[in-house]
């Protein structure tokens, strides 16, 4: 008897495909941040994820099965390790492992409130692997990311702080969950009225 809730080759391609599309947009996005980043770092995290979280949406409820979230992460850690940030990548498999767990355990996959504190989880941990690197060793992580100059007095100033690291998590918590609705709402207007993606 065939398993609905998991993941074929087919699904693994969607994932995939817009994995892809999730990260090139967020670096887009990211790449138009940097003139800002020295007065506004705390929200630049925030706007990209607020354009980039209907992708994610509308590929959860598009698969709607378990280890979607999972094969997401491990994709994306994948992705940073080859442009030479390899610690990203156990930061992004323990987001999506939680992230699943809460899916399994409190609304399933095609429920926006579940799907939006998962991602939420997810980015969280993801995030703050930059937190955690840097306060191990601030000359790996700066040398890593390909930081000099001015930018890392701008990156001390923002990720010591605990003032600002507090209102990094705030706007990151607030722009997943009206990205989420934004794209959910997108998904039921063009999406599953339309019969290409299932409630």
């Amino acid at each position: 008897m065939k398993n609905e809730n998991k993941l074929e080759s087919k699904d693994y391609l969607t994932i995939g495909l817009y994995t892809v599309v999730n990260l090139v947009i967020s670096i887009g996005l990211s790449m138009l941040t940097v003139p800002f980043l020295v007065w506004a770092y705390p929200y630049a995290t925030a706007f990209v994820l607020f354009f980039t979280c209907p992708i994610y949406i509308l590929l959860a409820f598009k698969v709607g099965k378990r280890g979607t979230l999972l094969t997401f992460g491990i994709i994306s850690g994948l992705f940073y390790t080859i442009m030479g940030t390899p610690f990203v990548l156990p930061f992004t498999i323990l987001g999506g492992a939680l992230g699943e767990f809460i899916l399994s355990k409190f609304g399933g996959y095609r429920n926006l409130k579940a799907q939006t504190i998962a991602y939420t989880v997810y980015n969280l941990i993801y995030g703050f692997c930059n937190y955690i690197i840097l306060a191990f060793s601030a000359e790996y992580y700066f040398s890593t990311m390909q930081i000099e100059g001015a930018l890392k007095e701008t990156y001390l100033k923002y990720m010591t702080s605990p003032s600002w690291i507090l209102v990094a998590v705030l706007m990151l918590i607030i722009s997943i969950i009206f990205g989420c609705w934004f794209g959910y709402n997108l998904l039921k207007k063009h999406f599953i009225k339309s019969g290409l993606v299932s409630k």
